[in-house]
């Protein structure tokens, strides 16, 4: 990068990344997208650049953008009257991991200083296979997997962190750069709690804005937990719809109580109803549709884990618990349970919550407890997108 330059920025957006979230699948990869549009998702990557492009507006004339074609890049910068270079000829939204890695073979060619992409594990996964640690990549959270460390943690960060590095330019100072891990998986039917390692791409050194990698955890061998999940599974009430959401925490309740096996899939969102297991793996439409069915005097309850290393409550991997889900339920009525190595891991303690609309009405208080044992808690601070949009500096 050259001090006090413009600053090279190479657009991407994966247009299908994050289809998957709201509709119950876990990914848009291969044969995945056509059932994902067949329930009728919507991608969001294009409206999550959007977030992170319009904060930078103030500072357009300070960076020089490429990017492929129509959804891949250049339609969102089109809604802004931004200039650019396109450096690959894309589909409109039908694209693949062959349109990704061609464009970021163009980025190299044209020496872009940031690679700056919209998508999940498989897109940072695309773009790691052609640049190494060559070149920086930041990544704008779209996907539903996004277990890399390479993830703001909203967009209006990964625009506050560009922020940061053009005013390291404009005064002559080094930008600070750190090597952090690219995971996925390598097959969506394996054990969804695993990721696999692929390589060490090089990023931003902003520790607060971005995502720490998904570090792995076995809550089955946390006896505390164990008895945590014990507890609660003997004191359920009658009549009372239960939601469990991914991970091993939370399903160890369902474990205790002998409703599920060692083959239940740890990534969806499981109901319960009176001892019954009512629905597995559900979408947001069935949730919703469950919570209306089952509206009484009792509101529902659900239990949720968080994940180890990155402390997201909501927004990575379950996006199926969107705002209005948990609106539908409430804060009072949301369990959070994690073992107390998991936690002791996050630092700071914060639970990160990422709805897809950026404006949505908060559903949690400012602070939210965290089970760890069967009379322990610990207090988070809850952090929201909204308070990430206020954080962006003025020009």
């Amino acid at each position: 990068m050259q001090k006090q330059g413009k600053l090279k920025i190479g657009l991407l957006v994966n247009p299908i990344a994050g289809m998957g979230g709201r509709v119950g699948l876990h990914g848009t990869d291969d044969l995945l997208l056509q059932r994902a549009k067949d329930l009728g998702a919507k991608g969001v990557s294009t409206e999550r650049t959007s977030r992170a492009i319009k904060s930078l507006l103030p500072y357009s004339s300070r960076i020089t953008f490429y990017a492929p074609s129509k959804a891949m890049g250049a339609d969102v910068l089109d809604s802004y009257n931004l200039e650019y270079e396109i450096v690959h000829e894309s589909g409109n939204s039908q694209t693949s991991a062959t349109d990704t890695q061609a464009a970021a073979e163009a980025f190299i060619s044209k020496q872009v200083d940031v690679i700056l992409f919209a998508g999940g594990d498989g897109t940072a996964r695309d773009i790691f296979a052609k640049v190494g640690a060559d070149i920086p990549i930041l990544g704008i959270p779209s996907g539903v997997k996004m277990r890399s460390g390479v993830f703001a943690n909203y967009p209006e960060e990964a625009a506050e962190i560009i922020i940061d590095a053009l005013a390291a330019l404009e005064s002559g100072k080094d930008i600070a750069f750190c090597n952090t891990e690219i995971l996925d998986l390598t097959d969506l039917n394996e054990d969804y709690s695993e990721s696999h390692f692929f390589g060490s791409a090089r990023t931003f050194s902003a520790p607060n804005r971005i995502s720490s990698p998904k570090v792995n955890s076995n809550a089955n061998s946390d006896v505390a937990l164990q008895e945590l999940a014990k507890y609660q599974a003997a004191n359920l009430s009658k009549d009372r719809l239960y939601f469990f959401g991914p991970g091993r925490s939370a399903k160890l309740v369902l474990n205790q109580l002998g409703v599920i096996d060692s083959n239940h899939s740890l990534a969806g969102v499981d109901a319960l109803l009176n001892g019954t297991l009512i629905g597995k793996d559900l979408d947001e439409k069935s949730i919703l549709q469950l919570i209306k069915a089952h509206s009484g005097k009792v509101a529902p309850y659900i239990f949720l884990g968080v994940i180890g290393g990155q402390g997201f409550l909501l927004g990575r991997g379950n996006q199926q618990l969107s705002h209005e889900v948990m609106s539908c339920i409430g804060a009072s009525n949301t369990f959070v349970m994690a073992s107390a190595s998991k936690m002791n891991g996050t630092v700071p303690t914060r639970l990160y919550v990422d709805f897809d609309e950026a404006s949505a009405t908060k559903v949690f208080a400012d602070y939210i407890q965290v089970h760890v044992a069967k009379n322990r808690t610990l207090v988070c601070k809850v952090v929201t997108s909204d308070l990430a949009t206020t954080n962006v500096r003025a020009s």
